[in-house]
């Protein structure tokens, strides 16, 4: 009876140490809406007529895309933005997925690219659920605007480049969201005068 007891007794514990064993379920990183953007000391991020020439003299700048570009998974644009692209020479982004958003039909050039027309909350639903990674908000105005509105950015990454440019493509057009406060969690300065600031959401006071 002793031995019957003994080997009753370790039953539960070798269970017990099997299901410590069990690796747990894996969980998707990131997934995150990252604003990531260019602007002029005065607010613009594109001059009139959509042009971005006059960031090419601040090219050191440029340096904290890789560790930013490293952290992403797929991208979401404006039509106008992704207009532009095509204009300088990028019609697709390789395999990174690229959602358009657009109420104008066109014709993708490589699976890659992925037109949209819905509503903005169930397509970042859908992006975390598909793709690995944050999600960078390329822009323009209008569609950043619609982010806001719908409160849909996580992370706001601003370089602001000493130019004035006097018109433009404003960075953020009026909304009509309550007033929200960020968390300044980094500051770079490049040798060429460019300041980029990165803001998170702040904690919400419980009271």
């Amino acid at each position: 009876m002793a031995k019957t007891k003994r080997s009753g007794s370790r039953r539960p514990k070798t269970r017990a140490a099997r299901s410590k064993r069990r690796a747990p379920p894996v969980s998707r990183p990131g997934g995150r809406v990252h604003l990531y953007v260019g602007a002029s000391l005065d607010g613009y991020i594109a001059a009139p007529d959509g042009g971005v020439d006059w960031l090419n003299p601040y090219g050191d700048a440029r340096a904290g895309f890789l560790p930013f570009i490293k952290t992403i998974g797929s991208v979401v644009m404006g039509r106008t933005t992704y207009d532009h692209a095509v204009e300088k020479g990028y019609a697709n982004f390789g395999e990174m997925p690229a959602y358009v958003v657009t109420h104008r039909p066109f014709a993708p050039p490589s699976p890659s690219v992925i037109p949209f027309d819905g509503d903005l909350a169930e397509l970042v639903r859908a992006m975390r659920e598909r793709h690995r990674g944050d999600i960078w908000l390329m822009g323009g105005g209008n569609l950043t605007k619609s982010f806001h509105d719908a409160d849909l950015i996580d992370i706001w990454s601003v370089a602001f480049v000493p130019t004035l440019l006097g018109a433009g493509i404003p960075l953020f057009l009026a909304s009509s969201f309550a007033e929200r406060r960020l968390k300044l969690v980094r500051t770079h300065a490049y040798p060429s005068g460019v300041i980029e600031l990165r803001y998170e959401r702040a904690p919400t006071k419980t009271r």
